[in-house]
C-alpha cells in the first residue's frame, strides 16, 4: 500500500527522461521538505525509497560510493503531459493557475507544476482546436464589485508556511502585529495557532486560526473554541511549532462565512432593516436580495421600500453609504438616528468649508 509520503516521494524523483535523471537519498529529502513534508531524517526516506524499488516502481544505481534514485516513467512529466492532454484539460489547468495558483501550498503547486507547463505546450500548439481554447482565457476575468485600493503587500515565504501548516495540519508559532499599529509597535507575543482555513477577501488573504490554549468560557455562553481572523499580511513572523494538530471535527468553513460572518466585520445581533430608495438606487435588489425574507413594496410617494432581516455591520453600513441620498433608513430607529447623527456632521463640515472659501 502506497503511503502519502511514498507518492511525494515518487511525484520528486525524475525519471530517464529528464535533464537530471537520476537523485541522491539527501537531494530526495531536500526536495520533501522544500514541498512541505515533514521527513525527519534521511534514513527514513531511504527506507521507502528501498520499499518502493522492491515494489518494482523506483530503480536505483550506484555513482561511486552514492546510491541514487530514479522513477519508472508515468504521466507526470512534461513530455508525457504534452502528448496525452485534451485541450479541454490543458485550458483548465490554465485557469487553474491563473485564478487560483497563488492559494495553493507549495506541497501541491511544485507536484503539479509539470501539468501546468504541459497545459501551456498544448495550449500553444497549432492544432485544429488550439486557437479557441488558447483564446478562452483572455475571453474572462473577475473584477472587485468596490473601488479598488492598493493592496497590502503579502511576504511569499509567510503565505507559503501558512498554507504548508494549514494543509499538513501543524502548529504555529505567530507574531502578530494589530490593526493600526506599526511594525515597531510593542506587543512581540509569540501566539500559538492552530491554522484552520485560508480566506482571501476583498484582495486580502485572512487565516481563520484557533486558540488552542483558550477553552470555551461556558460563563460567557461559548460553546465553540475561542477562532479569530489573523490578515497575512499583518503577520510580523511565522514558524511551525513542530507539533501537528486534530482538526477540529465542528469546524466547517462555509458554516463559519455564513453565521459567524466574521467577513463582514464587527457583526451585530439581527435586525429587521427597512430602506426606502429613490429612483433606480435599489433596483439591484431586485435581482440580488439582501436577505432571504426580503419583501418590497410601494410607498405613497412613489419611492421602493425593502424590508428584510440583516446582520448589522461596517460591511452593511459601507454599502448604505456608498447609495448616498438615494436611499433613505427607515427601521431601526437605532440605526437611522446614527446616519442622521453622520450625515448632520458631514453637512456641517462641508458647509463650514464652502463658507470659507466663498
Amino acid at each position: 500500500m502506497t503511503s502519502s509520503l511514498d507518492e511525494a516521494i515518487l511525484r520528486v524523483l525524475p525519471t530517464e527522461r529528464d535533464a537530471v535523471a537520476w537523485l541522491s537519498t539527501p537531494e530526495v529529502r531536500r526536495r520533501l521538505e522544500e514541498r512541505g513534508h515533514r521527513v525527519g531524517y534521511t534514513k527514513k526516506v531511504q527506507r521507502h525509497l528501498t520499499a518502493l524499488e522492491a515494489e518494482s516502481r523506483v530503480l536505483s544505481t550506484i555513482n561511486g560510493r552514492e546510491l541514487l534514485w530514479q522513477r519508472k516513467p508515468w504521466l507526470h512529466g512534461l513530455q508525457e503531459g504534452v502528448g496525452l492532454m485534451s485541450a479541454s484539460e490543458a485550458v483548465a489547468f490554465h485557469i487553474l493557475q491563473r485564478f487560483a495558483g497563488n492559494k495553493l501550498p507549495t506541497a501541491v503547486t511544485k507536484d503539479i507544476d509539470p501539468l501546468f507547463q504541459a497545459a501551456e505546450a498544448r495550449l500553444s500548439q497549432e492544432k485544429a482546436d488550439s486557437r479557441i481554447y488558447r483564446a478562452w482565457a483572455d475571453k474572462i476575468d473577475s473584477v472587485d464589485g468596490a473601488f479598488t485600493l492598493i493592496r497590502p503587500k503579502l511576504r511569499p515565504e509567510i503565505f507559503n508556511a501558512v498554507a504548508t501548516a494549514t494543509f499538513f495540519e501543524r502548529e504555529l508559532l505567530v507574531q502578530y502585529r494589530p490593526a493600526y499599529k506599526s511594525e515597531a509597535s510593542g506587543d512581540q507575543k509569540t501566539r500559538r495557532l492552530w491554522p484552520l482555513a485560508l480566506v482571501e477577501s476583498a484582495g486580502v488573504m485572512y487565516m481563520v486560526a484557533q486558540d488552542p490554549g483558550r477553552a470555551p468560557r461556558a460563563e460567557k455562553g461559548e460553546s465553540e473554541a475561542a477562532r479569530a481572523l489573523y490578515r497575512l499580511d499583518r503577520i510580523r513572523s511565522v514558524t511551525e511549532s513542530g507539533e501537528p494538530f486534530t482538526y477540529p471535527e465542528d469546524f466547517k468553513l462555509r458554516k463559519y462565512i455564513e453565521t459567524q460572518q466574521a467577513f463582514d466585520f464587527l457583526p451585530e445581533p439581527a435586525v429587521r432593516l427597512e430602506l426606502a430608495f429613490e429612483g433606480n438606487a435599489g433596483n439591484q435588489l431586485r435581482e440580488s436580495p439582501m436577505s432571504k425574507d426580503q419583501h418590497i413594496d410601494t410607498l405613497p410617494d412613489g419611492r421602493m421600500k425593502v424590508t428584510g432581516t440583516v446582520t448589522p455591520s461596517l460591511k452593511l453600513r459601507w454599502w448604505l453609504r456608498a447609495l448616498g441620498p438615494g436611499v433613505e433608513i427607515l427601521a431601526p430607529q437605532s440605526l437611522r438616528d446614527e446616519f442622521a447623527d453622520d450625515y448632520l456632521k458631514l453637512a456641517k463640515r462641508y458647509a463650514a468649508h464652502r463658507e470659507a472659501h466663498a
